[in-house]
């Protein structure tokens, strides 16, 4: 990973870590812009780190769990965790790169596809008497903005449906995710889902 992000002209690795702790620390000496994630490691799991790093606030460094099976729970508690997207380990290289520069820019992942496979059949429903309820903080056309972010549209497929710019569509996804506290589009789909705002 490192010889192929090394490789690109606008990539550069601040650097590895064997653990999910020096993973943390690394994260506060570097602040890198995205961060490879293994979801097995030693000392500290890739959900748990994915965990902490949410619990920092704001929304770098964009996790990318790394792992070796696509159907995994874990992969799907990562998300929850606060991870933007997932890659397999025999993934290809132009799928890496393109996840990393998509997380980067805050783009729908190459993933986004089999991760609302995973919400459909493993998402737990949450039961609440208002599943729409959340969203009461949200202006109506940020209310639009969040459910067509949750049915895996980009921003530019939302500018084309509600007929503004892009530049207005990334205004009203980053007004979603703070007012939410959520932070990423993945996290818009995983609540969408869970709670029973989209169709599966």
């Amino acid at each position: 990973m490192q010889m192929l992000i090394e490789a690109q002209d606008d990539m550069t690795c601040v650097g590895t870590a064997a653990d999910g702790v020096a993973a943390l620390e690394l994260c506060s000496d570097e602040e890198p812009d995205v961060l490879l994630l293994d979801l097995r490691m030693p000392v500290l799991n890739g959900i748990e780190t994915a965990a902490r790093l949410a619990d920092r606030g704001g929304d770098r460094p964009r996790v990318v769990i790394l792992t070796t099976i696509r159907r995994d729970e874990a992969v799907l508690a990562a998300l929850r965790a606060g991870a933007a997207a997932f890659l397999t380990k025999d993934a290809l290289p132009e799928v890496v790169l393109a996840t990393i520069r998509d997380v980067h820019e805050g783009r729908p992942a190459p993933t986004e596809t089999e991760a609302l496979e995973l919400l459909r059949t493993d998402g737990t429903l949450v039961e609440t008497p208002r599943p729409d309820e959340v969203l009461d903080v949200l202006t109506a056309r940020e209310r639009e903005v969040f459910l067509l972010v949750a049915k895996g549209l980009s921003n530019q497929e939302i500018a084309a449906t509600v007929f503004l710019s892009e530049a207005t569509v990334k205004t009203h996804v980053r007004a979603v995710l703070t007012k939410l506290g959520l932070r990423n589009r993945i996290q818009v789909v995983i609540t969408a889902h869970e709670r029973g705002l989209v169709r599966a």
